[in-house]
């Protein structure tokens, strides 16, 4: 098992410099082609390897110093946008797997092994709302809430940043379809396990059936609920673009949709990011780090929980 994933980091290596390489050349490019209609009069010179050279080197040599449009605070932005989606992402991802396993293990009928009709309710609905639907909806009613009514004020702040309330908003809107996917997954996963013969067997022998459920079934749902765990993570990150930018949670998301809106109509707070090279480059390559580096762990994690894959590894 060990082995096998020391020997993946090379191919890791090889997929980051690839996204990180692929991000620079279309920003470069998509800047500098005539005929763009926000930079066709201002074709770089100096080419796309040049330039991509450069930003290695500075980065290689620690010199953020005009790496990109920030200048001296490049790293430091970079860095604290970091932080702040790492530090969502985790708090969404740990509020989606408590409550998405209790839902999916309430949710298991036991005689006869089934799914509960409530659970099919809420899995559908939770995984056909997005959350910047979710995200839209709440700030439209707390809009109309203050607009109607008299003496009325926000219950939660709706956009800013802090590790306080300002947290609630994002975390329920991007943990809302990965709860849903995760109790639906969970609850498949056990109701296949509970007909099956060894868990009859345990029955058979007297056994409490919490005991049958959380020391037999369990046991071989863990290791398939880890490959599932992977996939809520790239739904995570596929909505937290949307999301800070919602709510404008200065992370990675926010970052790189401000890397999307031509100078031309930019806020003063965006500025003039459109499709900056180093930027795009950097933020799609944490991006790709973090889904392959989830790829990695849930499958050694799957291997632990699972001793027929660890020996095949």
């Amino acid at each position: 098992m060990r082995r096998s994933g020391f020997l993946r980091l090379p191919l890791l290596a090889l997929a980051l410099i690839g996204v990180n390489f692929g991000g620079f050349a279309y920003a470069h490019l998509a800047r500098s082609t005539a005929g763009n209609p926000f930079f066709g009069n201002q074709a770089n010179v100096d080419g796309l390897f040049p330039a991509y050279l450069v930003y290695w080197q500075q980065l290689t040599n620690v010199n953020l110093t005009d790496v990109a449009i920030y200048g001296d605070d490049f790293g430091r932005i970079l860095l604290d946008a970091t932080l702040a989606s790492f530090g969502l992402l985790l708090i969404s991802l740990v509020v989606s797997v408590a409550i998405g396993l209790s839902i999916g293990l309430l949710g298991v009928r036991v005689h006869p092994p089934g799914v509960r009709s409530w659970l099919l309710a809420i899995a559908t609905v939770g995984l056909s709302t997005p959350g910047f639907f979710f995200g839209r909806l709440v700030v439209a009613l707390s809009l109309l809430m203050i607009i109607y009514v008299p003496g009325a004020s926000m219950p939660l702040p709706i956009q800013g940043f802090g590790w306080d309330a300002h947290l609630i908003l994002p975390v329920i809107a991007l943990s809302l379809r990965p709860t849903a996917q995760i109790g639906q997954i969970m609850a498949g996963l056990l109701v296949g396990e509970l007909g099956r013969q060894y868990v009859m067997a345990a029955r058979g022998r007297g056994l409490a059936e919490m005991r049958v459920v959380r020391h037999h079934a369990l046991r071989n749902v863990w290791a398939p609920l880890a490959h599932a765990l992977a996939s809520t993570v790239r739904l995570m990150v596929g909505e937290l673009i949307v999301v800070e930018w919602l709510f404008a949670w200065p992370g990675l998301g926010h970052l790189l949709a401000a890397t999307l809106i031509p100078a031309q109509f930019a806020s003063a707070s965006v500025e003039s990011r459109f499709l900056d090279p180093p930027l795009v480059a950097s933020i799609l390559t944490v991006f790709a780090a973090i889904f392959l580096i989830t790829d990695l762990l849930t499958g050694q994690a799957a291997a632990l929980a699972d001793p027929r894959q660890r020996q095949a590894g």
